[in-house]
């Protein structure tokens, strides 16, 4: 199942550097539930909402990695929330269809509801 967030009272910041997603070979991952084949990427995301923080790793699907420096804010679309359990442990993936990078580098304002 995958569920699609609201965002739109979060401001995102990127924690890190985009890296591969890699399989258990070490070959990138690519996106075959989105049917692009093309490059899966990940990145920490801070996400400040309602005074609160938290970090998440969110996947895209890009041919290349997303130009975004550490610490800059970003704007995601699409970003979906895909509950999965494993050997009994719970897990929730996040993916968005893009992020990127808020080009003047201030946070930006939460959409008025």
């Amino acid at each position: 199942m995958k569920l699609i967030l609201d965002t739109s009272n979060t401001k995102f910041q990127l924690g890190g550097e985009f890296t591969p997603r890699l399989d258990k070979d070490g070959n990138q991952r690519r996106d075959k539930s989105g049917g692009t084949n093309l490059p899966l990427w990940a990145a920490n995301l801070v996400a400040w909402s309602d005074g609160t923080v938290e970090t998440i790793l969110v996947t895209v699907a890009l041919a290349e990695a997303p130009k975004v420096s550490q610490g800059q804010y970003v704007s995601v679309q699409g970003l979906q929330a895909m509950p999965w359990v494993q050997n009994g442990n719970s897990r929730v993936a996040f993916r968005a269809d893009s992020i990127v990078p808020i080009s003047n580098g201030a946070a930006p304002a939460p959409k008025a509801n």
